[in-house]
């Protein structure tokens, strides 16, 4: 099957999703700001922060585009009026009804972005990522070079230590046991050209480069899975249609973390609930046969919880087990 072709000097839409971490999303606008090479338009999605972060984020984005910046409330999005249909300014913020997780949240950039004729790839960065300046012309030109590739990741780099390898662009998914493998894992940064080529399961969610094609003929990221384990449903949906990819001069420097917001405790409840759930969602879905271990792998993670004085967190484990494919994180904190 031929694909379509980008539009000449297509605008890559970049989407940059908040929630309680104005700090990490405007050093990552600054980051946008300093790309070198391709035309691109930004959207920053707020999940409804609680916090001041949609009043900060604002006066940020007006301080860098000025009269450039458009404000624009989800609502705008999904039904856009005739006259709202084409996006007319080259940096949006974007007011998100409710916290929507990573999936839901982003989707909304992305529905914003499909609406401009000029769109050729958007570009999901985590809030909490710094891409280099010349990360964004190595996609472009790999995308150029590899047209079969729906999505196509960028070499992480730790923040802190950015001389290792966070990712090279994907990672390995294990059917059998849930568990997942970035490539070129903490191996040194000049090591990550030794992946170019290789074969993996999914493109690392915290930096993902999706061509148009992909969206008009895949669609967007299942919300229902709201944090984790998207990227390896979105991957796997899409796998008859697109080939995935892997640009390693892009860098990205990754902090880790600052998607989720929050306080620490109410971060390591959500994490392993989702972490959890999406697991046996991503199994059901997608590899039925591999329940059987997924299932003795739960029966281990509540003896771990046992181990590590978190008795507390066994009725959850016991409601995921049952109610997986419809359990929400509200309903385990309402318990």
């Amino acid at each position: 099957m031929s694909l379509p072709a980008p539009p000449a000097d297509p605008v890559t839409w970049i989407i940059i999703l908040n929630w309680h971490g104005a700090d990490d999303t405007i050093a990552c606008i600054d980051g946008v700001r300093a790309l070198t090479g391709g035309r691109w338009r930004l959207a920053v999605c707020d999940n409804a922060s609680t916090d001041d972060s949609l009043e900060r984020l604002e006066a940020a984005l007006r301080q860098r585009f000025g009269d450039g910046l458009g404000i624009i409330d989800q609502s705008s999005v999904d039904q856009p009026s005739r006259d709202e249909a084409v996006p007319d300014r080259d940096v949006w913020l974007v007011r998100n009804t409710a916290n929507h997780g990573y999936a839901g949240g982003n989707n909304v950039g992305l529905r914003l972005a499909l609406r401009d004729p000029e769109m050729g790839f958007a570009w999901v960065l985590n809030n909490d990522t710094v891409p280099e300046s010349g990360a964004l012309a190595a996609l472009l030109a790999h995308a150029a070079a590899h047209p079969r590739q729906g999505i196509i990741g960028s070499t992480l780099l730790y923040a802190d230590r950015p001389g290792v390898i966070q990712g090279a662009g994907g990672a390995c998914y294990n059917r059998w046991t849930g568990l997942v493998r970035h490539l070129g894992l903490n191996e040194p940064r000049s090591t990550a050209k030794d992946y170019a080529g290789t074969r993996f399961d999914y493109v690392i969610g915290a930096a993902m480069f999706i061509r148009r094609a992909w969206l008009e003929q895949v669609g967007l990221m299942d919300p229902g899975f709201f944090l984790y384990f998207e990227e390896i449903d979105y991957c796997r949906r899409g796998r008859h249609l697109f080939d995935l990819g892997y640009a390693p001069d892009s860098i990205v420097l990754h902090k880790e973390g600052g998607t989720t917001g929050g306080h620490r405790h109410e971060i390591s409840l959500l994490a392993d609930f989702y972490n959890l759930r999406n697991r046996l969602r991503v199994t059901w879905r997608h590899f039925p046969y591999a329940m059987p271990t997924i299932l003795a792998g739960l029966a281990v993670t509540a003896l771990n919880r046992l181990r590590r004085g978190q008795a507390d967190r066994l009725p959850m484990i016991w409601r995921i087990l049952w109610n997986f494919r419809h359990i929400r994180y509200e309903d385990v904190r309402r318990a």
